[in-house]
């Protein structure tokens, strides 16, 4: 899915900003190796710092997993 259409979950609990440059690191040597999982409006519901690192790495898609089965 394209960076820009996937959005953050507006209530994420953890604040890891810190972390990007170390997942950017490892997404640059060893690819995306866990998807980032979505819901069906591919809101986040895991995978913001990765998010966040394949925008810093300037990608323009990221693999994503949706999860259709949520209830709200």
């Amino acid at each position: 899915k394209h960076v820009d259409e996937v959005k953050a979950y507006w209530n994420n609990p953890r604040k890891n900003e810190q972390a990007v440059v170390a997942v950017a690191a490892s997404i640059k040597e060893f690819g995306f190796q866990n998807p980032i999982i979505v819901d069906s409006d591919f809101t986040i519901i895991a995978g913001h710092t990765r998010l966040e690192a394949a925008k810093q790495l300037q990608l323009d898609k990221v693999p994503c997993l949706i999860a259709d089965n949520l209830t709200p």
